[in-house]
């Protein structure tokens, strides 16, 4: 066998071409001879997805793989398998989500998304050129810098995870205004948070929102900020949306950690007339520039 492979490949590599590929392989496993230098094409390393059942940054990360046609596998852990040595060797941090490709070991979720959006341009997941990129980027880091926490400040409450006094939660509660009024301004310019159609940050937006839908973004809430509703109502409808988050629930009245909620709402705020106008309000025609902030 070696003097087989000796005589097709000492004459450069387009002799491979009268070796059957079964033998091929076998000379490759036998031999240690260089598969690249064969002119062989190895099967890829299927992209692996590391995380629990509940991670909500998994769940964006499977909506644009989807989107991007990228090919994966999900393998679900339980929280005692994150500190085994096996896992700590991909993530040091013993954190989720871990995407292992044939390339090596990607960590944090934006890593990742960003990642998986780049493996797909032409989709227009990560902007359609250098700009729309960086406000990609900067709409990323500002969910998860401002948005992600300001929600869970709230939610975290709610569900029980923590005892805030009043007077903390009503700071959250102003705060969780104060970062709703800024995206809410910003989509009542743009369709879509960058450029002309759906990208890695609309799904990032999406995502976390679910959260505040379900347990805080009451109907008084949906009156204040009526572009917001209309954004992620128009993610949430998207099937891949709905098939790993699930369809869209909306609370009536905002949940509270208290018997009562500890922050009256301005009611000076004007509100719409028809409780089902966030519904049908129609965005504005985007303008031709990105808003930078």
């Amino acid at each position: 066998l070696q003097v087989i492979c000796v005589f097709f490949f000492s004459s450069r590599r387009r002799h491979t071409r009268f070796l059957p590929v079964s033998w091929a392989r076998r000379c490759v496993q036998e031999t240690g001879i260089n598969a690249e230098y064969m002119g062989i094409q190895q099967q890829q390393m299927t992209n692996k997805i590391y995380s629990d059942v509940f991670s909500y940054k998994t769940q964006k990360l499977q909506i644009a793989a989807t989107l991007a046609g990228l090919d994966y596998e999900i393998v679900y852990l339980k929280m005692e398998d994150f500190k085994k040595p096996e896992f700590l060797a991909k993530n040091p941090n013993g954190k989720i989500p871990v995407l292992e490709t044939p390339q090596g070991i990607l960590l944090e979720s934006n890593a990742i998304l960003r990642y998986i959006a780049r493996t797909a341009l032409n989709t227009g997941l990560y902007g359609v050129n250098s700009y729309e990129n960086s406000c990609v980027d900067q709409w990323l880091d500002w969910v998860s810098n401002e948005l992600d926490p300001v929600i869970f400040q709230i939610v975290i409450p709610i569900l029980g995870y923590s005892s805030p006094d009043t007077n903390t939660y009503l700071d959250a509660r102003n705060n969780y205004y104060r970062i709703f009024t800024i995206l809410e301004n910003h989509l009542r310019q743009h369709t879509y948070m960058v450029g002309h159609q759906l990208t890695i940050a609309d799904i990032s937006v999406a995502v976390i929102l679910v959260f505040a839908f379900r347990l805080c973004f009451g109907e008084k809430d949906r009156q204040r900020f009526p572009s917001i509703v209309r954004h992620t109502l128009t993610v949430a409808s998207l099937q891949n949306f709905q098939r790993f988050c699930g369809r869209l629930i909306i609370c009536k009245k905002e949940f509270s950690p208290f018997s009562e909620l500890p922050i009256e709402h301005n009611d000076k705020q004007k509100e719409a007339k028809n409780p089902k106008q966030y519904q049908q309000q129609q965005p504005k025609k985007e303008s031709k520039k990105e808003e930078n902030s």
